[in-house]
């Protein structure tokens, strides 16, 4: 699909996803919108277990086991992908949409060398072997400045540092040039000095046309890389809009209590309050309500 900057690449409407194991259905993701576009980093904010990671798995065909999606839509580069099988998934996996882990250490395999894990993206979606495999597999790396990226293409994942071995997987993500590429809290297991060099990274990829979806914690980093975000807690979407518009004016009390548990280097001295826990007493109700009146005859 062919287009102008602002191209949506990922589009999630109404989506609804349930865990069903022993005959129990839990609700997991509770009617999410969310729009990626072209050349923008958007991110996908809040606690642990309010439903991120879901997210990106329903995006990229990877719910686990008893994972359903019983209502909603999930359109990736202009094509309906929600009921899509494993085969088509595979198909789209690396050419349409790349996900970047937080650990990059279990995301490549131990036992192969990193050249050859590269090679076999090349191979199976752009369909390059050999010699033309391995120039590539080198300027992929330079691309991603990772020195001696000769020499790196012979070792081992043990072999390098965390911050190499991340190079690696965003290199492994951005081979084939898919239009999404998500990064699923992709500096957790780094240092602060190569958190700043991964993030500038990412923000160049998402420069050269591709829509990023960053899922993190951390509004620190959305406020430096991102364009815009949305807040979710309990598998809805509390609130989204440009980074400007959320963090001069946020609208719901979720994201204000986000915010305010932040530290922030222009306020050093400002006292931190966490969210309480009768905010999130009265989110999970919420939920809890929505989900009675969802299940409740029409």
């Amino acid at each position: 699909m062919t287009g102008t900057r602002q191209d949506v690449v990922l589009r999630i409407e109404d989506l609804h996803v349930e865990i069903r194991k022993a005959g129990y259905a839990a609700p997991i993701l509770r009617g999410v919108n969310l729009t990626v576009t072209a050349g923008r980093v958007h991110a996908l904010v809040g606690e642990s277990g309010g439903g991120k990671s879901m997210v990106t798995k329903a995006a990229t065909g990877l719910l686990p086991a008893g994972g359903v999606i019983t209502q909603g839509r999930i359109v990736l580069d202009g094509e309906e992908v929600t009921r899509y099988g494993e085969s088509s998934w595979r198909q789209l996996r690396g050419s349409s949409v790349s996900m970047v882990l937080q650990d990059p250490l279990t995301a490549l395999n131990p036992v192969r060398r990193i050249g050859s894990q590269i090679m076999d993206v090349l191979r199976l979606h752009r369909g390059l072997r050999g010699a033309e495999a391995e120039r590539e597999c080198i300027r992929l790396l330079e691309m991603v400045q990772l020195r001696e990226p000769a020499r790196v293409l012979r070792l081992y994942p043990h072999e390098l540092s965390g911050g190499m071995r991340q190079r690696v997987v965003i290199t492994m993500a951005w081979a084939c040039r898919p239009r999404l590429i998500i990064c699923d809290e992709p500096t957790t297991a780094l240092d602060v000095t190569v958190q700043k060099q991964v993030l500038r990274l990412i923000h160049r990829l998402a420069g050269e046309g591709q829509g990023v979806l960053l899922v993190t914690h951390d509004l620190g980093v959305v406020a430096k890389l991102c364009h815009s975000l949305s807040v979710i807690h309990g598998g809805r979407i509390l609130e989204d809009g440009t980074v400007e518009q959320v963090y001069a004016a946020p609208r719901h009390e979720y994201t204000r209590a986000l915010l305010a548990a932040t530290p922030r280097f222009d306020r050093p001295d400002a006292v931190l309050v966490p969210v309480a826990d009768e905010l999130i007493d009265r989110l999970d109700a919420e939920a809890r309500d929505y989900d009675r009146r969802r299940a409740a005859p029409a």
